[in-house]
């Protein structure tokens, strides 16, 4: 792959994470703590939110990476960008959002199962290992 072409895959990944960071941010907002009576009410909220953005966040990645997977002979660095972008908001997904120990290993298990997916369909060698 050109260096030209590496550029491009990595635009499209970032591109595609920052997508999702500011689509959740623009069409489903954090709860506000102004608008709570109570601190308690706030942090239920707050947490659901979490737990909802999550969830969002880590199916779509996965569904991104997978279909970049099975498109990527086709449109060849669009599918590689797809996969990039849908790996990188898997990591978006575990990594900064305050959720249960046991979902966030459960996150980190199925990114690295997309990846392990990924990885088989898209690099030769690992096939032959």
């Amino acid at each position: 792959m050109s260096f030209v072409r590496g550029v491009y895959v990595v635009a499209i990944g970032v591109l595609l994470v920052l997508l999702v960071i500011f689509g959740i941010q623009s069409f489903y907002p954090a709860p506000e703590s102004q608008g709570y009576p109570s601190s308690e009410e706030y942090r239920e909220e707050r947490a659901t939110y979490r737990m909802n953005v999550f969830s969002i966040v880590l199916a779509l990645g996965a569904l991104l990476a997978v279909v970049g997977t099975f498109v990527r002979r086709r449109l060849g660095i669009f599918g590689a960008g797809l996969i990039l972008g849908g790996m990188g908001t898997m990591i978006y997904a575990v990594a900064p959002w305050h959720v249960d120990s046991l979902l966030r290993f459960v996150g980190i298990a199925v990114t690295l199962a997309v990846l392990v997916f990924v990885g088989y369909k898209v690099l030769p060698s690992l096939r032959r290992a």
